[in-house]
């Protein structure tokens, strides 16, 4: 274990508590309150966005952004495909179905490193839809 590395047998929270409350957010928003997740991240980063810490401003950053543009393209790309096979057409659903189930589970699987990652004390991108950190 390196000197920045937290001992997590020791430590109950071992990283910044907003960073964890924005990735944990992020995950309440996919997975278990959409939309009130979302609100309360953005009440989140609306509150802390500017914080002294860069790690806090990273992961609220990260949060935030994946949540408007992964929430963009998870409901815009299932609706372009309902849209354009028909409601009626079976195939259709199964397309769109199948779409937003495995976007949702990655964006959720994301989510979870990026937790992982708060808890560590290290800064994270997610992969594609992330912005670039910050140097």
């Amino acid at each position: 274990m390196t000197e920045r590395d937290p001992d997590l047998l020791k430590e109950n929270l071992p990283g910044p508590t907003v960073a964890i409350a924005a990735e944990a957010l992020f995950l309440i928003n996919l997975m278990l309150l959409p939309g009130l997740g979302f609100v309360m991240l953005m009440v989140l980063w609306l509150v802390h966005r500017k914080h002294p810490s860069p790690l806090v401003r990273n992961h609220l950053q990260q949060t935030v952004t994946v949540s408007l543009w992964g929430g963009g393209i998870l409901v815009g790309l299932t609706l372009l495909a309902l849209w354009l096979g028909g409601l009626a057409n079976p195939w259709t659903w199964v397309i769109a179905i199948l779409y937003f189930v495995c976007l949702h589970a990655t964006l959720i699987i994301f989510g979870v490193m990026g937790l992982n990652a708060a808890i560590l004390r290290h800064p994270y991108r997610y992969p594609v839809l992330g912005p670039r950190l910050e140097d």
